[in-house]
């Protein structure tokens, strides 16, 4: 019999596992790496090569930066639940479709796959323990090492120390695998870590009621390990279950006697009911606000690099677009990529809607012009089947707001009634002014007879009952089966008429239908742009010379490749100081300063105010991610200046630069 390589076993499991390794072993042989499509495939599967620290140790180092100081247990929790999380969910998945591939259902055939599968993709050699007893019932326990853990090489490697098993990929997937395999809930524990000093990594595996009972008697047996076995915790992707378990039976208990008391104590009791509602109100708006706020830091974390990175990704895949034959099948895939970009950045611009605290490029906006510009679109998206009425006030409706963004509550909350309405039915958008409460005051400034409009948009599909309607604005909550479309709708809704000084109001009954009511304030003077004037539409051409600054080579390169494809004369900068020598040497010939905002404060008002002086009527055009603030910037002399959002296509930058040269078809 051949010897087992990637896995060590209880003899009498080693035939088992010596089939596992001869079909997976094949399975990793089919690999195929193609750089040039940013593809590794393995037997047709599309696998991810991530570094190995990523995902432990410089994600804890995130988490903790994002807590900040003093709050360390706190990250280290919230770090360890995400990976057990998803480690958990990724091993049951991958469990699936191996045991697909093996055709076998016998639970330890399956379960064999798991650990040669753990090796061949670098996560670690897993030793299994003969005390070991795998079966599919609640006596179910595995006691198992894995040697070489990525997870504690890569604090080792950083020299780190962790007072508490780092482990927990690891733990999450082995658990995930062997509940797959066994259909038998189950969660491991790491009590032993080679990165807080033990000798080895060890695991203990059991049902998630039976594994403190398990981990206890490991040590009560090995005594001479009790010391070192500390700081392990149980994953708390099972303890919030029996937490939640516990606060129902709780509040059913609670109940129970309300109803009991006699009639002397009801009025006390309708007073108890009514403070429970509230506390239970007020902690689900505080868990909105803490995922929220949560949300808004990483995505604020990330959103500002990672916009660079789809800003070159739109801006090659834009360019070589351009250049391949519309014929060649390489048009249509780098389309796709372009295409595909977009849908991340408009993800990003979601995620930071709804947590963001300052609101860019605002103007005056009719309300009711835009809506009508809406109309033909909103027809097309929501089908045949769906009637659009539209009943809007004659009078103006002036808001300060973001164009984009008021297109984007509309589009959503005209989606959600569509969704509500497969058999077809009536969308209906109407607004109204809304008259202003004077309160007797005499305030010249209170003289308008209007303070605020009202956007409804209705529908008469299925309707919400009140649990729904109590969480319909919470991310990523969805009534809809797996695979429909979900995710962040309706919460963005909610954020964007927060930050626009609104409020929102549902009104939903079974059955009778649904109402969106937003109330948006209304500011005095004439519209400042029209809606139809963000679209791109084609110009004819202004020459000019713009000075670039982009301390980034990658990005900066990619600039000066739009931008030539375009036709300009660009002279380029990789720092402040270069680019003052550059506008000393042209002074008279610059037409427009490009940087970025994110250089810091004083260097970009020093290169903006030095450009100025030595160039005189010098535009300047600042590049921004979603979660920077113009605001810090734009005075005195940088009062004048552009914002465009990244990430962005060759033709939005090259539409922008246009109108700032004043070709008046943009």
């Amino acid at each position: 019999m051949s010897e087992l390589k990637t896995v060590r076993v209880p003899g009498g499991l080693e035939p088992v596992f010596l089939n596992a390794e001869k079909l997976v072993s094949a399975y990793f042989q089919l690999s195929v790496a193609d750089p040039s499509r940013g593809c590794i495939e393995i037997a047709n599967q599309r696998y991810v090569l991530i570094r190995a620290a990523s995902l432990s140790v410089e994600f804890f180092a995130l988490v903790e930066k994002l807590y900040g100081e003093g709050r360390h247990q706190e990250a280290h929790d919230f770090a360890r639940n995400i990976l057990f999380d998803l480690a958990h969910a990724i091993g049951k998945s991958d469990a699936q479709e191996f045991h697909r591939r093996m055709g076998i259902d016998d639970p330890v055939a399956r379960l064999s796959a798991g650990p040669i599968h753990f090796a061949h993709a670098g996560w670690a050699f897993v030793d299994i323990s003969a005390e070991s007893q795998p079966t599919p019932s609640s006596e179910y326990h595995l006691l198992y090492d894995h040697p070489y853990s990525f997870e504690a090489d890569a604090w080792l490697g950083a020299d780190r120390y962790a007072s508490f098993p780092v482990c927990i990929m690891n733990a999450g997937y082995s658990s995930g695998w062997c509940e797959e395999s066994f259909s038998l809930p189950l969660v491991a524990s790491e009590i032993l870590c080679r990165a807080k000093g033990d000798d080895c990594c060890r695991f203990i595996m059991a049902p998630p009621e039976r594994i403190e009972a398990r981990v206890e008697k490991y040590i009560a047996n090995q005594p001479s390990l009790a010391p070192r076995v500390r700081g392990y915790q149980i994953p708390d992707f099972f303890s919030r279950k029996r937490v939640e378990e516990e606060l129902k039976a709780a509040r059913d208990e609670l109940e129970k006697r309300v109803v009991e008391r006699t009639a002397d104590l009801r009025e006390a009791n309708e007073r108890l009911r009514r403070e429970i509602a509230e506390r239970e109100r007020m902690q689900r708006h505080l868990l909105r606000t803490q995922r929220l706020e949560a949300l808004g830091r990483l995505a604020g974390g990330v959103a500002h690099d990672f916009n660079n990175q789809l800003g070159v990704i739109m801006g090659y895949s834009s360019t070589l677009q351009r250049r391949v034959p519309s014929d060649d099948p390489m048009h249509a895939m780098l389309g796709e990529i372009t295409l595909a970009a977009e849908s991340a950045a408009d993800l990003t611009r979601q995620l930071l809607t709804f947590s963001r605290t300052e609101m860019p490029n605002r103007r005056r906006i009719d309300l009711g012009l835009l809506i009508a510009e809406l109309i033909g679109m909103l027809q097309r998206m929501v089908g045949d089947v769906v009637e659009l009425d539209s009943n809007l006030t004659d009078e103006s409706a002036i808001v300060e707001a973001d164009a984009g963004q008021l297109e984007q509550l509309i589009i959503n909350l005209a989606l959600n009634a569509r969704d509500a309405m497969p058999d077809g039915g009536t969308l209906s958008l109407s607004t109204q002014l809304l008259p202003r409460d004077n309160g007797g005051t005499t305030d010249a400034k209170q003289d308008a007879k209007h303070d605020k409009v009202r956007l409804s948009v209705a529908d008469t599909g299925i309707g919400m009952n009140e649990s729904v309607r109590a969480r319909i604005f919470d991310p990523f909550f969805t009534t809809k089966s797996l695979g429909e479309r979900a995710g962040l709708g309706l919460s963005t809704a909610y954020g964007i008429v927060v930050e626009h000084g609104g409020t929102i109001a549902v009104h939903s009954e079974v059955d009778q239908g649904t109402r969106f009511d937003i109330d948006l304030p209304i500011v005095p003077g004439p519209a400042s742009v029209a809606p139809s004037e963000s679209g791109l539409r084609k110009a004819m051409r202004l020459p000019a010379t713009l000075l670039l600054v982009e301390t980034r080579s990658g990005l900066r390169a990619l600039l000066r490749q739009m931008l030539d494809d375009k036709g300009y004369a660009v002279l380029v900068a990789a720092d402040v100081n270069e680019a003052l020598r550059l506008a000393d040497e042209h002074s008279a010939a610059i037409d427009v300063l490009i940087s970025d905002l994110a250089l810091p404060l004083e260097r970009s008002k020093k290169l903006i105010e030095g450009t100025l002086t030595r160039c005189g009527d010098t535009k300047v055009l600042l590049m921004a991610g979603d979660d920077d603030n113009p605001d810090v910037i734009l005075d005195g002399p940088c009062s004048d200046a552009s914002i465009l959002f990244k990430p962005f296509t060759p033709l939005e930058l090259d539409t922008e630069l246009q109108r700032m040269l004043g070709n008046d078809q943009v």
